[in-house]
């Protein structure tokens, strides 16, 4: 392993680690502060655009907000995801500081963070695992075997859509995240009409559409070796709407069969080394369609998104971040098989601006306001099941409007319970106990209240 010098930097510096993220990314990974402390090293943060300066500096501000405890040279926020962004940002640290691991825990700077990793010669998924995990399209190039049928809509978009032999299909940008642009098509003439919403230079893939139940596989890797994998269940939408939003995560998933287990578990790892992975954490997600065929949907070379961790803690008693921060420093994580069943699920809402949200017995998390979340831990093995939180990632006066993609969401309740326990019956009866309220946008003005 080696460390940048440019002058060298004093030889009583601390070793630190540069967490790349922005703050709602970072609101679920707080543990990263007790983890670096517990082993010696001092985290450095780079915060990214999808960070408002105004909440950095009020979170910091927050005694009772872990930021608040960190350096002010120890914080830097950058106005744009770009690699040369990056180093400019980190060149201070890299002369004064004994950098020894780059740690990125949110999508938009999976690339410039791989790059840096790998030119630093620490850990990290590596430059061009972080580079198709980006991007859709370069996905079904690596691992043609896992890909359905797909075709790229070039100049002549309209006609290359009527060319295109395997409808129903899906529209999916090749670049996007949180399911923005990804629209479900009959045919042809559905695509004209979305046509608008994507820019004249974007890459937009259309695909075959694959039925069958969705999941996510979430890896922990060091230098290419899964150490340990997960499956997780996954709900969307896509019944009653055209859209692809995630609406509920399982961890770990019910109903499979070790077969279907072992197939979902060996196409991830034949996707991580058709890309050739690293070291990190990967999140792919695929669908098992016909009781036998694993067809890839996408992948990111970072933690997953949603609660997901949060799940995975719940169920196996693993402190996630704990173990992201030991493959960064080139250590194995502690790792642990499941124990309990632990779900998310996201409810819908009334149309209007959100004025408050309440529930019986359980506590109400403003996520996104507070710019932290509860840290949920886990339970004893045979503990009864029950509801951890009420998560609401939007703020008073959004509006809420349809889900059409993961931004879209507002509320969403988190259980857990042993693996042998009924969660849809918990989770019905946590969603009953939750009530949002908005104020209703009329031609006329605001009036009344709605509430779900």
């Amino acid at each position: 392993m080696t460390t940048f010098r440019a002058s060298g930097p004093p030889p009583a510096a601390d070793p630190a680690v540069v967490v790349v993220t922005d703050l709602i990314v970072f609101a679920k990974h707080l543990r990263l502060l007790d983890a670096a402390r517990l082993r010696g090293v001092t985290p450095l943060f780079v915060f990214g655009p999808e960070t408002a300066g105004r909440d950095l500096a009020r979170h910091r501000a927050d005694p009772d907000h872990p930021l608040s405890r960190v350096p002010d040279g120890d914080v830097v926020h950058v106005p744009d995801t770009s690699l040369e962004t990056l180093l400019r940002g980190v060149a201070p640290w890299l002369r004064e500081r004994r950098v020894r691991a780059v740690l990125n825990v949110g999508e938009v700077f999976v690339e410039a963070a791989g790059a840096l990793a790998q030119s630093l010669g620490l850990p990290g998924p590596g430059t061009h695992a972080a580079q198709v995990c980006r991007n859709k399209l370069l996905q079904r190039l690596a691992a043609p075997a896992l890909a359905p049928r797909w075709t790229v809509l070039g100049a002549d978009r309209a006609g290359d859509a009527e060319r295109f032999g395997a409808y129903p299909a899906v529209l999916k940008p090749a670049s996007r995240m949180s399911s923005s642009g990804v629209r479900a098509v009959a045919g042809p003439a559905d695509i004209v009409p979305l046509l608008p919403e994507y820019g004249p230079g974007e890459l937009v893939l259309l695909e075959e559409r694959i039925t069958g139940r969705e999941y996510s596989v979430e890896s922990l890797v060091r230098d290419g070796v899964v150490l340990w994998a997960g499956i997780t269940a996954k709900d969307t939408n896509e019944a009653d709407t055209a859209f692809f939003t995630e609406t509920g995560h399982t961890s770990p998933a019910p109903h499979l069969t070790p077969a279907q287990e072992a197939l979902l578990l060996d196409a991830n790892s034949a996707f991580l080394g058709a890309v050739r992975f690293g070291t990190g954490m990967s999140h792919t997600e695929f669908r098992l369609t016909g009781g036998d065929r694993v067809v890839l949907m996408e992948a990111a070379a970072r933690p997953p998104g949603d609660a997901i961790t949060r799940l995975w803690r719940l169920a196996t008693g693993m402190d996630q971040d704990a173990a992201l921060l030991d493959l960064a420093l080139g250590t194995d994580p502690v790792t642990a098989p499941p124990r309990r069943r632990a779900r998310q699920v996201y409810l819908d809402h009334p149309r209007g601006l959100l004025t408050d949200v309440r529930a019986d017995d359980v506590p109400v998390h403003w996520v996104g306001e507070r710019g932290r979340w509860p840290d949920l831990p886990p339970a004893a093995a045979d503990a009864p099941s029950r509801g951890h939180a009420v998560l609401v990632s939007r703020s008073r006066g959004d509006l809420l409007g349809d889900q059409t993609d993961s931004r879209g969401r507002s509320v969403s309740v988190v259980l857990d319970g042993p693996l042998g326990a009924d969660l849809d019956a918990v989770a019905r009866d946590a969603a009953r106990a939750v009530t949002i309220s908005a104020v209703p946008l009329t031609p006329a003005g605001r009036t009344g209240e709605a509430v779900r």
